[in-house]
């Protein structure tokens, strides 16, 4: 939760007040009041942009052990001090690559009227 609040609220609203006024955004017709504030391409984006994440995540959760060479994803119970360690690690690069998705993800998603340059203006 707290990585949640400190990436996708702090950061995504810094983008958003330092983002400074185009020409482009001037000219652009103002949206109705009963238009829906998400449009078909946000929505697309938004749906593609998780089932990518969760697919990404769901393989290194599940099949990691067989391309990033962990033993077993299963916990251990014995005394062994290095039971567990497996697992740790597999969930570190589940995080880690939730993490590096969603910087990217912030950066993609800059520019929502199909603009290409997405670096256009930093």
């Amino acid at each position: 939760m707290l990585w949640v609040n400190l990436v996708m609220d702090t950061l995504a609203s810094l983008a958003l007040a330092t983002e400074p006024p185009t020409e482009e955004l001037l000219n652009r017709k103002p949206y109705g009041r009963t238009k829906s504030i998400i449009s078909p391409l946000m929505l697309r984006n938004i749906i593609g942009q998780s089932l990518y994440q969760l697919a990404v995540m769901f393989i290194i959760l599940y099949a990691g052990q067989y391309f990033l060479g962990f033993e077993s994803t299963v916990v251990k119970i014995q005394n062994d001090p290095h039971a567990g360690r497996e697992i740790n690690t597999q969930f570190t690069m589940v995080f880690n690559a939730f993490v590096l998705m969603t910087l990217f993800n912030e950066i993609n998603a800059r520019k929502l009227h199909g603009e290409r340059n997405v670096f256009k203006g930093i």
